[in-house]
């Protein structure tokens, strides 16, 4: 009978339509294309900050099937009115600020964005959620996109992180995620809200934005730029290609449980000195400069309180969802390198604004 009815709503989804907030960033912009490609229909809903860009969208923007509202989760007001007005069979949760060391420069705006707005955003959808009824209602899924960082930090040897390892998060982001999950999870046992929390290990490729350090380091190598590493280059950090994600949210709103939590990973687990390397060797023959690119290696003071390791254990969720990730990390990496530099025009439009700014209060950069 379960089976049945994860095939009847998958079939039902199949028809619907789906929210995505956060979706002109990243993960966001990968996703709204998968679920266009998947045959939904989609609300973009993004602030527009310095991560959004609508250039992220460009292919989007040209389909019937998806809209784009400009708009802060935080704002209930607007929120309910595009919820009722769109009426979405599931809302992908993503809008987020994520990157750890804007987390350490201001811990308050990471409050702001990850904690306050999504508790905002969850009472919003659970008003709409409230007034629905019949399959529609038993078919709605709200999904947290959260991070492996809530887990906290492995030592070397350490098994990976599963479904029951304590939340121990080290940094204000990831503190913050952890709360915004918590919240989430407290909508589904207080009030039976259909909430499901997904845990991804780190994503990289197209469209990310250059302070995360894949696209860092093949912008500033692209410039003669030294490359920092923090610390000794030693700390350890799973990889998935971002369009893998997007396909594992897709079978989370096909086939995810209320109430569940997934963690999501490849198992291609890497040192962060191994990992630059490996992309220096590919801008060697992509791009050659007068000298290896791995000669411009620099190692610069360590990230306070910064984790040795992430690693997670998504054996069973990816059973339960019949999703398998695709692309290895070196072809993961072969493609995203190609990608910048086939789109300077998308470097450069998100290099301007704020980004300057923050690079040079990281001076160490």
């Amino acid at each position: 009978m379960a089976k049945s009815n994860a095939s009847d709503r998958q079939a039902m989804m199949q028809k619907e339509k789906i929210l995505v907030t956060g979706g002109a960033g990243f993960i966001g912009s990968h996703f709204v294309d998968a679920a266009l490609a998947a045959g939904y229909s989609v609300l973009t809903v993004d602030k527009l900050d310095y991560c959004g860009n609508l250039l992220n969208l460009e292919k989007a923007l040209q389909n019937k099937s998806h809209k784009f509202l400009q708009a802060d989760v935080a704002d209930a007001d607007a929120m309910l009115e595009a919820i009722k007005s769109f009426k979405p069979n599931a809302i992908v949760h993503l809008a987020a600020q994520t990157h750890v060391d804007r987390s350490i420069d201001d811990p308050s705006v990471f409050i702001e964005n990850n904690v306050t707005a999504t508790q905002k955003l969850l009472e919003v959808a659970r008003t709409y959620w409230k007034a629905m009824r019949g399959a529609r209602k038993e078919s709605f899924r709200f999904i947290y996109v959260s991070t492996d960082e809530v887990y906290g930090s492995l030592q070397a040897n350490d098994p990976p992180f599963a479904l029951t390892s304590r939340y121990r998060p080290s940094s204000p982001y990831a503190a913050s995620k952890a709360a915004g999950e918590m919240i989430a999870l407290s909508y589904w046992r207080t009030f039976g809200f259909p909430v499901i929390v997904e845990h991804a290990c780190n994503n990289y490729g197209p469209r990310q934005f250059p302070e995360k350090l894949i696209p860092l380091m093949i912008d500033r190598a692209r410039s003669g730029l030294t490359l920092p590493l923090y610390g000794n280059g030693e700390n350890i950090r799973e990889w998935m290609y971002v369009t893998d994600h997007a396909a594992a949210l897709l079978q989370i709103v096909k086939k995810g449980r209320a109430g569940a939590t997934y963690n999501i990973g490849t198992g291609e687990e890497v040192p962060n000195i191994k990992l630059i390397r490996a992309l220096c060797t590919l801008m060697d023959s992509a791009c050659p400069g007068l000298l290896p690119h791995e000669e411009a290696i620099t190692f610069v003071s360590d990230r306070p309180g910064h984790d040795f390791r992430y690693a997670m254990d998504s054996v069973d969720s990816e059973r339960e969802l019949g999703f398998a990730p695709k692309v290895r990390l070196i072809e993961g990496l072969h493609r995203t390198l190609q990608w910048y530099l086939e789109n300077d025009a998308w470097l450069d439009s998100v290099k301007s604004g704020v980004y300057p700014d923050w690079v040079k209060r990281y001076g160490k950069l």
